[in-house]
């Protein structure tokens, strides 16, 4: 999708829906002129970072539109939506006199531990059927 036809595209899917901005807007309780600005692609008034992709995530759920796609299209279009926080960092350190150093690279190795685990520690078994099957009579009190 282009980004020229996030929000129309965003709207269609409203209309087709038969719903109203005003339906959406008091089911969300995101202002109505921010939803007529998300569909028009015009997010000067908008929220930037988690505020502005959470808007974009209950419109797209409100409208029946996959919530996940929806927000990764509008943080690849859009700068509001960027996920990244530097800029964040850089602006707070301006507002109090701080010179920032922050960069947002992310250091080798991070991202490919889970739950804490290193990657190269093999993952524990997995329980077998019968296993399964035993626990569940267990928590159900037939065993």
């Amino acid at each position: 999708m282009s980004r020229d036809a996030f929000g129309p595209n965003l709207r269609r899917l409203r209309m087709q829906r038969r719903l109203s901005i005003e339906e959406i807007s008091a089911a969300t309780r995101i202002p109505a002129e921010l939803l007529h600005s998300l569909e028009e692609n015009d997010f000067e008034n908008w929220p930037a970072g988690v505020f502005a992709r959470a808007y974009v995530r209950q419109y797209a759920e409100a409208v029946g539109a996959d919530a996940e796609a929806t927000v990764e299209e509008f943080c690849r279009s859009f700068p509001m939506g960027d996920r990244r926080v530097a800029r964040t960092v850089r602006e707070h350190a301006e507002i109090v006199g701080h010179q920032s150093e922050w960069r947002d690279e992310i250091p080798e190795g991070v991202g490919h531990e889970r739950r804490g685990v290193p990657a190269d520690r093999p993952s524990p078994p997995q329980p077998t059927q019968s296993s399964v099957f035993l626990r569940l009579r267990r928590v159900l009190g037939r065993a």
